[in-house]
């Protein structure tokens, strides 16, 4: 995926990633967040713009190494984890709108409460994807059927 594809306008994102086996990773003020290897839904916003704070987090992941601003950048800087595709939504703010759907939804579990959800009243932010079909298939059609027309970009993935 180019840098350059990703949208400049604000709006609500969905970074799913793999962790390619289980890890446990000390998350800030969370403590020791524990993976299992599988698939893993962030729900985040991007208020100053898709590109400039998903292009942060795609940097973390690529160095392995950088400021720890967000729940995330903890997860993100772990060998096992590698960022797997992107759904976003232009110039909506819908993450607490997904996260609760996520939650709603039989074959999604919270990875960790609490987890980018410190500044809501969200359970989490962040979930282990254990349906049956296809993680960035799955997403898509659950914004899709919000009423919202997602984008889809397949990252760098082992």
């Amino acid at each position: 995926m180019n840098f350059n594809e990703l949208s400049m306008e604000k709006g609500t994102y969905v970074l799913i990633l793999k962790a390619l086996e289980p890890v446990s990773v000390k998350v800030g003020s969370l403590g020791r967040v524990t993976l299992s290897e599988g698939y893993y839904a962030y729900v985040g916003s991007a208020r100053i713009g898709i590109r400039a704070r998903v292009g942060r987090h795609l940097k973390l992941a690529r160095l392995k190494a950088g400021k720890l601003k967000w729940h995330l950048d903890y997860v993100l800087i772990s060998d096992y984890i590698e960022p797997y595709y992107l759904i976003y939504v232009n110039g909506y703010f819908i993450e607490h709108d997904i996260a609760q759907a996520l939650l709603r939804h039989e074959g999604i579990e919270v990875a960790a409460k609490g987890f980018g959800s410190s500044d809501c009243h969200c359970v989490s932010h962040f979930f282990k994807l254990v349906v049956n079909q296809d993680p960035p298939l799955f997403i898509a059609s659950l914004i899709k059927q919000m009423g919202y027309t997602p984008c889809v970009l397949k990252l760098n993935a082992k």
